[in-house]
């Protein structure tokens, strides 16, 4: 709890009841690992997931952490931009608004066309990051056609810690609508796919003079690329879903594997993101709103934010 130690909250942990005790200024707060359930001075409140321990560390939900107990009962001990120990593992990010230019993407009823909704909620979490000093790259900025291949190799040149695609989704079955995130998972092996890579992708300088030596090496490296970055892109995936689900009045989808060629070749954590149906007639009226945008993009900030901190938190935990 080195987190409460640094700001003067005296914090105890029952290693049989699981329980954690936080005082400071005559304030209480009291969890349990397990347990979304928490109390503030002895009311009792939710924070939407459960508090969880890794390898003895313990990682709450810290957008809805921050609310109701760093913003509120302990704000005085809070030093500087909040959110600023959750984020210094992300130093930049690439966002890619899906579609453009002679590619409309999908078009709902009223004439709303995919990729204007792309751009401008890419736009707007591009302000959100940069205000919270992330650097952002993005793959288009006005409406202009990229080709996918282009998309995947500005990602990996840039050196970005993370990849989202923003997109808007459609079906003949105009009753579905939702949220949902996508991480690359084609339908053959890892180990087919990493030699199909090897064979046309090149690897990251760090390591191209071991990667250069042989094909096979090539693709085992790529197979261990592939294993982690996989993981990496699940627990992002999750991470946008809850916080989208706590700032949008969206249906939950939720994390599912696609073949899509804007992710696969990824360097680094790869998510593609569905903001909503624009062939559902509610939420085409939805995602015409500029209001309901700025949330979704608000919403993706603060997904980045709870996967900065729960990779964080696991690296600590690591040491």
């Amino acid at each position: 709890m080195a987190f409460c130690d640094s700001r003067g909250i005296d914090w105890r942990y029952d290693t049989f009841t699981r329980c954690i005790s936080l005082n400071k200024n005559g304030h209480q707060v009291n969890l349990r690992a397990g347990d979304e359930a928490i109390t503030i001075d002895g009311r009792l409140l939710f924070l939407g997931r459960d508090v969880e321990i890794y390898n003895g560390t313990v990682a709450v939900p810290y957008y809805r952490f921050k609310e109701l107990v760093l913003d509120d009962v302990f704000k005085d001990a809070l030093v500087g931009r909040a959110a600023a120990p959750y984020i210094l593992n992300i130093k930049k990010v690439v966002i890619d608004a899906g579609h453009g230019g002679r590619d409309p993407g999908a078009i709902g009823r009223s004439g709303l066309k995919e990729k204007d909704v792309n751009l401008d909620i890419a736009k707007r979490l591009k302000k959100l990051l940069g205000e919270r000093g992330i650097e952002v790259v993005m793959t288009r900025s006005t409406d202009i056609f990229i080709p996918l291949s282009r998309r995947v190799d500005i990602a990996n040149r840039s050196g970005a810690d993370l990849f989202i695609s923003v997109h808007a989704n459609a079906n003949r079955v105009r009753s579905i609508n939702g949220f949902e995130v996508y991480y690359v998972c084609p339908t053959v092996g890892d180990s087919k796919r990493a030699l199909n890579t090897a064979k046309s992708v090149s690897f990251p300088s760090s390591v191209g003079m071991l990667a250069s030596s042989s094909l096979d090496l090539k693709a085992i490296l790529w197979d261990l690329f592939y294993t982690d970055k996989r993981a990496e892109s699940i627990e992002l995936s999750r991470s946008l879903c809850w916080a989208i689900g706590k700032n949008l009045d969206a249906k939950i989808l939720g994390v599912k594997g696609g073949r899509f060629e804007v992710l696969r070749g990824a360097r680094m954590p790869a998510v593609l993101v569905e903001v909503g149906f624009v062939s559902n007639t509610a939420e085409e009226r939805k995602l015409k709103n500029s209001f309901y945008r700025q949330k979704a993009a608000e919403g993706l900030m603060q997904g980045i934010e709870e996967y900065a901190r729960t990779t964080t938190l696991m690296e600590v935990a690591k040491r």
